[in-house]
């Protein structure tokens, strides 16, 4: 490839593909499976690997510590440009970082190469070839690892709520749900599993009907080989698991899985958390005043409108929504409580 065609645009479907595949590889959860399917996307086409290249090329001229937040700017001439050491391209990478916060903020952009994905606001009901329905929360993304054995889902980001299918009565692969922290065996059930802040503080299963069985990281998910780490959660129940154990079973909050039907449900919960899971759904900047980050709250909010449901909120307890602009908003006191 000449030096011209090399720095070429690539389109923006190719150069979106290719961010994820770079964030994918570089989240330190990449596996061999992804590795070989990264080679067979380079080799499918030959925007594929030029824009690879120039990916490559951002990452050699940045500091390690910026490079994820700069994978948008592609470079077009390569040659010609110095834009390290000049002002004004300095002020156009501040707006690049800008920009993909932005970006990242509505369409995450580390599970672009997810099977299936959701953006934020969305939600995303899906049938998988054994009839299992799985439903996607805002923000949420899966890959697809149904195999001889059993009937995986990797769950990479998000929530999501699977009804498990007895469609086949010949079928008896074991359905599973996979995540860094460990695995969710489906013992006939429905359930839902959620990665907690991004799966910072574990995995929590919260089961709706039956029982699941949840085992950490640190065993192995063939439910064939015994692990004393098990636990089983059955109807009503819920834990968090972490890779090197499980949390005791406590009662699941009510209507755990309401969300499917685009409702939050709230049962004296702290305002800060109520916020808090609104945001999950709304783009741009949400927060709440500490003063009144206590108070409770119980009730019923939509989430397919978050402006309404930060209305009701209002009604609810003494607060105010201030907005300086659609993408920054702030629940304050309101000015008698001040």
């Amino acid at each position: 490839m000449t030096a011209q065609g090399a720095s070429r645009p690539v389109s923006d479907a190719v150069l979106a593909a290719a961010i994820g595949w770079q964030l994918q590889m570089g989240s330190g959860e990449a596996t061999p499976q992804d590795a070989e399917s990264l080679r067979r996307w380079l080799d499918a086409h030959a925007d594929h690997r030029r824009a690879w290249a120039q990916l490559g090329e951002i990452d050699a001229q940045l500091e390690p510590a910026r490079r994820d937040g700069v994978r948008m700017l592609l470079v077009r001439d390569t040659a010609s440009r110095r834009w390290k050491q000049s002002a004004s391209v300095l002020g156009l990478l501040a707006a690049v970082l800008l920009g993909i916060g932005a970006i990242d903020r509505y369409e995450p952009l580390r599970t672009l190469s997810a099977d299936y994905r959701t953006k934020t606001g969305e939600r995303r009901t899906v049938v998988l070839p054994d009839h299992t329905v799985l439903h996607l929360d805002t923000r949420s993304a899966v890959d697809l690892a149904f195999d001889a054995s059993r009937r995986a889902i990797v769950l990479r980001s998000g929530a999501i709520a699977v009804e498990t299918s007895h469609a086949e009565a010949a079928e008896t692969r074991p359905f599973v749900v996979l995540t860094p922290d460990g695995s969710f065996r489906a013992l006939g059930t429905r359930f839902v599993v959620r990665r907690l802040d991004d799966g910072a503080e574990g995995t929590r299963l919260s089961v709706t009907q039956s029982a699941v069985a949840a085992r950490p990281g640190a065993c192995p998910a063939d439910p064939d080989r015994t692990c004393e780490g098990e636990r089983i959660a059955k109807q009503g129940e819920s834990l968090v698991l972490h890779i090197g154990g499980a949390s005791a079973v406590e009662p699941a909050r009510t209507e755990v899985d309401a969300w499917k039907d685009g409702i939050l449900v709230v049962d004296n919960r702290p305002l800060s958390e109520v916020v808090a899971e609104i945001a999950r759904y709304r783009p741009g900047h949400l927060s709440v005043d500490p003063r009144v980050a206590g108070l409770r709250v119980t009730g019923t909010l939509p989430l397919a409108d978050t402006d309404q449901a930060l209305l009701a909120l209002t009604a609810a307890v003494p607060v105010d929504v201030v907005s300086t602009t659609r993408w920054w908003t702030r629940i304050e006191p309101r000015p008698a409580q001040r």
